[in-house]
């Protein structure tokens, strides 16, 4: 089920432009502290498998956070994809086939709501290398570009806390005290907020 509330993009806007470019150590660190003052948009992907060519994305999720880390609104969307739903994801997500062929909207629909729900906020990803993977498949698929800045979460974490011995989402949930990630897109959005913020406070201490 989609639920979100949107401003609609402006109308006869400047054409998108491809997604900017992500700039890594120090200089990375320091545009996404500055994203991180928000307004911003923290969002994650689920798939039914690793590989672009073969696997498709399976749910949208993404949430705004506002200037003082509220989270404002969320959405959340399941794909209906053209293949079925392999069945070691359902018992990895809880996505079932029956739940693809009840709630799930075709990819186009799905992406171009994603987009209009992030704007041209910046977009953060735990592990945003494979998000953006994804996106830029859909993007390709459809002809809808995701032309937002990026940035990852992960490179936060790995920044914030050097000592742990993993900065995966579980790892880093409970290092935080947020709730743990379930694998399923929304669950996961909320707990990487609640990591990207930390990671921000832990940071902007130094």
């Amino acid at each position: 089920m989609t639920f979100f509330y949107r401003r609609p993009r402006i109308s006869g806007a400047a054409p998108a432009r491809p997604a900017a470019g992500r700039k890594t150590g120090a200089a990375g660190v320091a545009e996404a502290l500055q994203a991180l003052r928000g307004p911003f948009i923290v969002a994650d992907l689920e798939t039914t498998g690793l590989s672009t060519s073969s696997c498709e994305i399976l749910e949208f999720a993404a949430v705004r956070v506002g200037e003082a880390g509220v989270l404002e609104r969320e959405y959340t969307q399941v794909v209906r994809t053209r293949g079925p739903v392999p069945s070691f994801i359902t018992r990895l997500t809880g996505i079932t086939q029956a739940e693809v062929d009840r709630h799930g909207v075709p990819v186009m629909q799905a992406f171009s709501a994603f987009l209009e729900f992030v704007e041209d906020l910046p977009v953060f990803f735990h592990n945003a290398s494979f998000d953006r993977r994804f996106l830029g498949a859909a993007a390709d698929q459809t002809g809808l570009p995701f032309p937002n800045p990026t940035h990852c979460t992960l490179a936060l974490a790995r920044r914030a806390w050097p000592e742990l011995p993993s900065h995966k989402l579980e790892i880093l949930a409970r290092h935080v005290g947020a709730s743990n990630p379930t694998h399923r897109a929304l669950a996961d959005v909320r707990t990487t907020v609640a990591v990207a913020l930390a990671a921000s406070s832990r940071l902007a201490a130094g």
